[in-house]
C-alpha cells in the first residue's frame, strides 16, 4: 500500500510539473489522434499486426491523457474538441473495415420493406437473390433480426432510400452513430464544462474506429440512457421513462440500466413516481417485444453463440471434453444449451449485489456503470462497442478500477478483432492464450472485484456540476 502511494505521488508530481506535465498532455493527445486517424484511413493497407500496433499506441495515448487529466485537474478544452472532431469526421468519411454490420442492418430493413417479410421470422439466406445479401457476414447469414422495435423501424425506414448502394448503407448508419454520439457528448459538455469528460468518451479508440465508423446503433442506445440519467436528476419522470424505453426497444439486453435506474428512484420518489417510471420505461420498451413474433426464440439462440473474448471461451476450454484445458466432460452442444441461463444467473447475481451497494448513493452513475459491466462480461457474445453505454456514466467520475476495467476490456477486445479467427493450429499459442483466455478471465476478475468487493468511498463525485440543474 506504502509502495503504491509512492507511486501515485511521485506521478502526480510528474503530471503536474512545468512545463513537463504540459509537453506530456500533448504528446499523449497526439498520440491518440494519430493512431485512431492512422487506422480510419489506411485501415484497407495495414496487416492485422500493424492495425492491432496502431490501436495499442491510440490506447496507450488515451490511458496517458485521462490520467493526466485527472491529475493535472483538467485538459486543454480546444486540444480536446480538435482531436475529437477530427477522429469523429474521418470515422465517417471512411468505410468500415471493422465490421460488416451495416450491410445486416441494411437486409434487414429489406427483408421487411422489399421482400414484405417479418425479419424476425426469416433471415438473409432465404433471400439469396437480394444484392445486399452477399454483403452480410456468414455468421448472419442464418440469424434472423435480433434488434427490439424502434432500430428495426429505422432499418426499414432507411431501406428505401438506401437501395442498393454499398456506400449510402455504411454512410447512413455512420451518419446515425456520429448524430447520435455528437449529442451525447454535447450534453455531457452542457452539464459538467470538463474536458476530461470529453476526453474519456470521444478519444477512446472504440468511439471513432468501431462505435461510428461500424456504424453501431449503441451510441443510440447510450444517448437514450444518458438523457435518462439527466431526466432522473430533475425528476421528470415520464420524460425520463420514454428515454429509457426508447434505448430498451432498441437494444433489450441493456433493460439491466432500466433496472438499477429504478432502483435507484426507489430510494428517493415516491412509490407512485416509481410505478410510473415502471410502467412506461416496461410497457413501451420491453411488453411490446413479446409481440415480436420470432423474436424470443431468436434471443435465446444468440445466446447460445460464443464470441472469442468471451469468458465463455476459457470456461468452454475447461468444461468440454475436447477443449484444450480440459477438466470437464460436456459437449460443446451440451455447453451451448446451459449459456442461456447460466449467463442469465451470473448476470443476475451480479446486478443484485449492484442494486444493494450503489443505489443509494446520492446520483445513479456508478450503479448504471456497473449494472452494464455486468452484463458485459457475462454474456457469451461480446463485441467491443456493447460497452459504450457505460462510457458516459463512467466519464462523470475519477477512474476506478471498474472504469479501467471496462475500458480497457472494450479496446483489447477491438485489438483482437484486428486478427482473423484463429486456425486449429494457432489453439495453444502465445496469441490463442492472450486473445482468447487471459484477456477475458482477467477483464471478467477485474469487473466482478470492483463490483462486489472496492470500497464504496474510493470512488469521489466528479464536481458539484452533477447535482445542479441543467442548463434551460
Amino acid at each position: 500500500m506504502l509502495t503504491v502511494r509512492r507511486l501515485r505521488d511521485a506521478w502526480a508530481r510528474v503530471a503536474n510539473a512545468e512545463p513537463l506535465g504540459t509537453v506530456l498532455v500533448w504528446c499523449a493527445l497526439a498520440l491518440a489522434t494519430l493512431c485512431i486517424s492512422a487506422v480510419l484511413v489506411a485501415v484497407q493497407w495495414l496487416t492485422p499486426s500493424e492495425r492491432a500496433a496502431l490501436l495499442v499506441g491510440a490506447l496507450v495515448g488515451w490511458v496517458a491523457l485521462v490520467a493526466l487529466g485527472w491529475t493535472r485537474g483538467t485538459l486543454p478544452k480546444w486540444g480536446v474538441f480538435g482531436a475529437i472532431a477530427l477522429t469523429l469526421s474521418l470515422a465517417v468519411a471512411t468505410p468500415s473495415y471493422q465490421s460488416k454490420d451495416v450491410y445486416s442492418y441494411a437486409m434487414y430493413g429489406r427483408i421487411l420493406t422489399e421482400h414484405h417479410h417479418s425479419p424476425y421470422d426469416t433471415y438473409p439466406m432465404h433471400f439469396e437473390g437480394d444484392p445486399m445479401r452477399r454483403h452480410v457476414s456468414e455468421v448472419w447469414q442464418r440469424t434472423p433480426d435480433i434488434y427490439g422495435p424502434v432500430f428495426t423501424g429505422i432499418m426499414a425506414g432507411l431501406a428505401p432510400f438506401i437501395g442498393q448502394s454499398l456506400f449510402l448503407t455504411r454512410f447512413s448508419y455512420q451518419l446515425i452513430a456520429v448524430a447520435a454520439a455528437g449529442a451525447l457528448l454535447w450534453l455531457l459538455w452542457r452539464r459538467t464544462r470538463n474536458p476530461n469528460v470529453l476526453a474519456f468518451i470521444g478519444l477512446h479508440p472504440l468511439l471513432a474506429v468501431s462505435v461510428v465508423n461500424g456504424g453501431h446503433p449503441d451510441a443510440l442506445v447510450a444517448l437514450a440512457f444518458l438523457c435518462a440519467f439527466l431526466l432522473a436528476l430533475e425528476r421528470r419522470v415520464v420524460l425520463c421513462a420514454l428515454a429509457l424505453a426508447f434505448g430498451i426497444a432498441i437494444n433489450f439486453s441493456v433493460v439491466v440500466v432500466a433496472v438499477a435506474l429504478a432502483m435507484w428512484a426507489w430510494w428517493r420518489w415516491s412509490k407512485r413516481e416509481v410505478f410510473t417510471l415502471a410502467l412506461v420505461s416496461a410497457g413501451l420498451g420491453a411488453v411490446p417485444y413479446l409481440f415480436l413474433s420470432g423474436w424470443t426464440q431468436n434471443a435465446h439462440e444468440h445466446q447460445q453463440l460464443i464470441s472469442r473474448q468471451s469468458i465463455w471461451n476459457p470456461l468452454a476450454s475447461l468444461l468440454t471434453a475436447s477443449g484444450p484445458l480440459s477438466i470437464g466432460s460436456l459437449t460443446t452442444s451440451q455447453l451451448r444449451s446451459l449459456m442461456p441461463n447460466s449467463t442469465t444467473l451470473l448476470a443476475g447475481v451480479l446486478l443484485i449485489v449492484v442494486l444493494v451497494r450503489y443505489t443509494r448513493r446520492t446520483t445513479p452513475e456508478i450503479a448504471i456503470a456497473a449494472a452494464i459491466a455486468a452484463f458485459l462480461v457475462t454474456s457469451p457474445w461480446v463485441m467491443p462497442w456493447y460497452a459504450f453505454a457505460a462510457f458516459p456514466f463512467l466519464a462523470m467520475r475519477k477512474p476506478t478500477l471498474l472504469t479501467w476495467s471496462v475500458a480497457l476490456y472494450s479496446a483489447l477486445i477491438l485489438i483482437g478483432d484486428q486478427y482473423p479467427s484463429l486456425s486449429p493450429s494457432a489453439i495453444g499459442s502465445f496469441s490463442h492464450g492472450l486473445l482468447e483466455i487471459a484477456v477475458p478471465v482477467v477483464a471478467c476478475a477485474a469487473c466482478v472485484v470492483a463490483i462486489v468487493v472496492w470500497p464504496r468511498d474510493h470512488e469521489r463525485d466528479l464536481s458539484p456540476a452533477l447535482a445542479t440543474p441543467i442548463a434551460a
